[in-house]
This record gives C-alpha cells, sequence and structure tokens, in this order.
C-alpha cells in the first residue's frame, strides 16, 4: 500500500491486519492509519511521539491527523482488542497442541512513569496517579498497567494491557483491584489442551486467582509472601511461613539446582486458608541459609511437581519483565505524549498489535519479537532502498526524490 509519495509501506503489514480479521471493525481511512502507525513504530524505532511515527512513515499524512486518529476517530478499539486476543489464543492454543508443551499465562504490572504537572497545567494526562514502584522503592506518578502474557515454548505474546485505576468502580460500587482485572482475564481464556499454569509473583497469589485459575483449568505458580498461614503436621498451632522456617532442621532442607544456581528447599504439602492441599516450597540461597532477608517462598497447585520442576516453572515468569523492558525501549510503552485517556488506551493497543507484527507478521514461521524487530526495520530500509532505486530509473533527479523525503519529514513538524 502506497503512501501519497509512492514511498511504499511493507505489503506484510497489511496482510498481517488482514488475517487477524481487523478489517470487520474498521473503514479504509482507519485501516490505512493503523498500518501507518505500525510501520512507524517497527520501521526506525519509536520513542512514543506521535511526530516519530508520522516521520519514520515518510508519510504526507501530517502528526496532527494521527494525533487525531487516537483521540477521536469513531473506531471502537474494543472490538480491535477482541480481534487480537482471539488471535492470540488461536495461535498459542494450537501450538501447544502440535508440541504439547504447556501454556504459561504470566501477570504482572508495570508502571509508565510521568512527570506531575503543575497545578496551572491546562491538559495534563489523564488517569495519572501516584503508585509504589518496587523497582525505585518508593510512590512514583504516571499510569499503572496490569499485563496478562500468553508463552508457549519460545513464543510469547501480550493478551491483554490493561490501565489500574484506583478511583475505577465495579457494579457493586467497589474500586477494582488489579486482582480482579486478572480475574477477568483468566476467566475469559479456553481451557487448555494440554498443561497451563498461571505465574504471578507474590502480589497476585490471592485465593481468588487461585480459585479463577482451577476453575479455567489451570495451575497456579507463584511466590508467596512470608507471613502466609500454614499448618505443618509437626506443630500443634497454624504457623507463619517466615516462623515455621526457623524451626526446620537443616537435615530437612533439600539441595536443588534451577538454572545453575543452588538453593536448600523445604517442601511443605498441605493445607492453606482456602484449599486443602497445595505445595509450598521454604528457599534459602545455598550460602544464606536461615537467613531471613534472603528466605522466599513458593506456592503450587500442582502438587504432582517436584521441588526442582516447580522452580523452574516459575523462572518462566522472568519472560513478562523482558516483555515490559522491550516494549518501553522498542514500541514506547512508557513514552507517549498523547493525553486523553481514550488515545492512551489505544496505543497500547496498537503497540500490542505491533508486538504481533514482529512475531508472527515477518517471516512464514513465527519468531521471537527482537528477531522479528530487527526483520521488520531491515525491510523498511530494503523498501526505500527499492523505492529510490526506481524514481531514479523511472527518470527521476536526484534533487526531486530528496524533496519528496524533506517534504514527508517536513509534516511531521
Amino acid at each position: 500500500m502506497p503512501t501519497e509519495n509512492n514511498i511504499p509501506y511493507d505489503k506484510s503489514i497489511n496482510n498481517f491486519i488482514i488475517e487477524i480479521r481487523m478489517l470487520l471493525y474498521l473503514t479504509l481511512p482507519q485501516f490505512k492509519h493503523i498500518c501507518a502507525f505500525v510501520f512507524g513504530t517497527v520501521g526506525r524505532g519509536c520513542n512514543g511521539k506521535v511526530s516519530r511515527i508520522t516521520e519514520n512513515c515518510y508519510s504526507s499524512r501530517h502528526r496532527t491527523s494521527v494525533g487525531n486518529f487516537l483521540s477521536n476517530s469513531p473506531w471502537n478499539e474494543e472490538y480491535v482488542l477482541r480481534a487480537l486476543q482471539k488471535f492470540a489464543i488461536k495461535k498459542i492454543w494450537q501450538l501447544s497442541k502440535d508440541t504439547g508443551k504447556p501454556i504459561y499465562v504470566i501477570i504482572d504490572d508495570t508502571i509508565c512513569k510521568k512527570t506531575k504537572p503543575s497545578s496551572q497545567a491546562k491538559n495534563p494526562i489523564e488517569k495519572c496517579q501516584f503508585h509504589f514502584s518496587h523497582l525505585e522503592g518508593k510512590q512514583v506518578y504516571g499510569h499503572q498497567v496490569v499485563g496478562i502474557l500468553l508463552q508457549c515454548g519460545d513464543v510469547t505474546i501480550p493478551y491483554q494491557l490493561t490501565p489500574y485505576d484506583k478511583t475505577r468502580m465495579n457494579d457493586s460500587n467497589k474500586k477494582v483491584t488489579k486482582i480482579e482485572i486478572a480475574i477477568t482475564a483468566i476467566s475469559s481464556l479456553p481451557i487448555p489442551p494440554n498443561k497451563g499454569f498461571i505465574l504471578g509473583d507474590s502480589w497476585y497469589s490471592a485465593e481468588k486467582i487461585l480459585k479463577a485459575a482451577q476453575l479455567r483449568g489451570f495451575d497456579y505458580i507463584g511466590a508467596l509472601k512470608t507471613n502466609r498461614v500454614i499448618y505443618p503436621k509437626c506443630c500443634r498451632m497454624n504457623q507463619k511461613i517466615s516462623g515455621f522456617s526457623k524451626m526446620i532442621n537443616k537435615e530437612d532442607f533439600h539441595l536443588v539446582t534451577v538454572n545453575k544456581n543452588s538453593y536448600y528447599v523445604y517442601r511443605y504439602e498441605g493445607k492453606i486458608n482456602g484449599f486443602k492441599k497445595v505445595v509450598i516450597l521454604i528457599s534459602y540461597p545455598k550460602n544464606a541459609l536461615y537467613n531471613q532477608n534472603a528466605l522466599r517462598s513458593f506456592i503450587s497447585t500442582d502438587t504432582s511437581l517436584t521441588a526442582e520442576e516447580l522452580l523452574f516453572q516459575y523462572t518462566q515468569r522472568w519472560t513478562i519483565e523482558v516483555f515490559f523492558r522491550q516494549n518501553k525501549m522498542e514500541l514506547g510503552l512508557d513514552t507517549y505524549q498523547v493525553r486523553s485517556e481514550k488515545a492512551i488506551k489505544r496505543f497500547w493497543i496498537l503497540t500490542q498489535l505491533s508486538y504481533f507484527y514482529c512475531t508472527f507478521g515477518v517471516s512464514e514461521t513465527h519468531c521471537k519479537f527482537g528477531e522479528g524487530l530487527k526483520i521488520a526495520r531491515k525491510n523498511s530500509v530494503q523498501n526505500l532502498i527499492d523505492w529510490v532505486y526506481i524514481q531514479s530509473q523511472n527518470g527521476v533527479s536526484k534533487e526531486a526524490i530528496f524533496d519528496l523525503l524533506k517534504l514527508s519529514q517536513g509534516k511531521c513538524a
């Protein structure tokens, strides 16, 4: 699909969006805008600015038209998100059927940090709030995003990026929590064809999420806060994990190795509040036995897993940390400069589409996002070189070609 200046897009972007069946929910101009957004996002890197996306497209389309498309154009972003989610489920579930590998649903959240506006700011970014950042150890200003990833083997794609709004209320007039956001996403998933695991950190290891996972045919594996209560048979009373860990003899620990790291692990199999039988691992690094600052605990509703298997499955959760970092560095997940709530939500959905394209749209088979992004950028440069060559073969002067390129970039200013 050429632009007004006849500088071509990569046709694979058009074909991929058609494959997802997003055209059912878009007009032709909206379809062109989305193609341009993906092309501009993955072509030469994206810093979240609308002007940068437009510049990357070599398009005569003005940056304000892209901003208006995100803020005011009458397309339904929920329908587009639904199409992406259906595509994600289809790909991951089919991959699990073909390979027999388990499906991982990984839950975590991150903060898209913003500068706090002055009290005189006329148009501050909507829905920005103060959230606690574990990375910085303090309250920071910005948007908090609850991310849900689907993974099978080496293929990882985002299923949902949902803003956490402290002021949002549900039908019962109660605040919508991050736990409820995660439960809604889990409940929308089909039953896995083979094994399925929900992975989360200690924040998401809540009774409601464990039960929601079981209802959809998934087991839960996650970190667990050490103040959780367990009921060991060797004690008359219930115990907090932190207190019980001090009572365990060294002989009762087992030394296990996961990803070249060694840990002393005690396996508790029994009751916790809300469940009659789960597995909890009480763990210390090999060189920090009985160091309470190094104490970690993990929970699994799959009691058949060995300690090594449980810890290995939990390491798959690291994928979402990589996902957040890649999206912030390469797709502008936290550096966007659109201001309205609707535009921000649409921006996140379209970055998901860009991630999908780099994973499934740039080659005949799937690839990792980083590899797909390199291919997309290489194709972008190749298309531009081909266009310049064709223009020169058609007798267009070098000065005229430069003028077209300057014109398209000048429209971004």
